[in-house]
């Protein structure tokens, strides 16, 4: 991989298992950045950053994962200490986390709207 001037950037990407988030994270790592990954559970957003190392050459160690459900107060609370405790500089925050099609109202099972 060339060096280029996010070798020593890190980016922190939400709903980063799949989609535009995931390709997102391609990019970036492709391009030399740590790549921090969320994802709704462990196990999709450890796939994907399986998945980058295996089809792009991405360096594993360039990838951390993280998983929270955004719909849980709790979990976003975890997540967000985990983050900021294991990386205390972020450069770029991507906040790609979403649902297709919400329905108009919904509330969480925490009780948020």
């Amino acid at each position: 991989m060339p060096t280029s001037a996010l070798s020593s950037r890190t980016v922190l990407i939400t709903g980063a298992a799949s989609g535009i988030g995931y390709e997102t994270a391609r990019q970036l790592a492709e391009r030399g950045a740590t790549v921090l990954l969320h994802g709704r559970t462990a196990e999709e957003t450890r796939a994907a950053a399986d998945r980058l190392v295996s089809t792009t050459g991405v360096d594993g160690g360039q990838l951390c994962t993280y998983a929270a459900d955004f719909a849980r107060l709790d979990e976003v609370e975890t997540f967000a200490h985990k983050v900021v405790a294991e990386h205390p500089h972020l450069d770029v925050l991507v906040n790609n986390a979403g649902m297709a099609a919400p329905e108009r109202h919904t509330v969480t099972a925490d009780g948020n709207e």
